[in-house]
């Protein structure tokens, strides 16, 4: 267990984009669950699938618009209530200081960014898969890659199952992308590890171009 659950880092305004981003998510989810097309059918619908950018759909979306609306789509549906629990957790820890450096809509266009390039490594991954990709993983974890070099000081409070401890950014965030990395070679299927690992090298690396003094 390594859960980080707060930071020691206030910020200079509110998290407008950042709690909108959380909302938005949020009614996405409720919109998979309660829909009378029913959840499965919902998030096949809006899932991104990497065969959908090659020949044929690879799913229930055309090839030209389908799979560009896809690419941002995917971000906004959950597979469970862990799945979502967990990526709003993370962004709204860490997105509120990062919206905090950037413009509000330089934020919200970094965050779309990033998530399309841990779609985009995800058909990289599995080129032609028939396979949905769902989450607001890949965009978190660009805002975590952002952190990263924004605030290495910060004290981030993680919880170890059995007792709660404080950590430097520059230590807590390194060892979570390692995590992602170890998870690429042996984790569960059943999660996008290389979208996470893009993400958050794409976050790492574009920030600057978003940042503002």
């Amino acid at each position: 267990m390594f859960i980080p659950y707060k930071d020691e880092n206030p910020t200079g305004r509110s998290a407008v984009v950042t709690f909108l981003l959380i909302l938005a998510n949020c009614a996405a989810f409720a919109f998979q669950v309660f829909s009378p097309e029913g959840f499965e059918a919902v998030t096949a619908r809006y899932a991104f699938y990497p065969a959908s950018l090659g020949e044929g759909t690879g799913g229930p979306l055309t090839v030209a618009a389908g799979s560009l609306l896809s690419l941002v789509s995917y971000m906004f549906c959950h597979g469970g209530l862990t799945h979502i629990g967990f990526n709003m957790l993370f962004l709204w820890i860490f997105g509120n200081n990062v919206e905090d450096r950037m413009t509000r809509g330089g934020y919200f266009l970094f965050y779309l960014i990033t998530g399309v390039v841990a779609a985009l490594a995800f058909a990289v991954q599995s080129p032609g898969a028939d396979v949905p990709l769902v989450g607001a993983s890949g965009a978190v974890s660009g805002v975590l890659g952002a952190y990263l070099f924004m605030f290495p000081l910060a004290r981030i409070h993680v919880w170890m199952l059995f007792f709660t401890m404080r950590m430097r950014a520059f230590l807590f965030l390194p060892i979570w992308f390692l995590l992602q990395v170890s998870g690429l070679f042996g984790g569960a299927d059943s999660v996008a590890w290389i979208s996470h690992i893009a993400g958050f090298v794409a976050g790492a690396l574009l920030f600057k171009l978003f940042t503002v003094d």
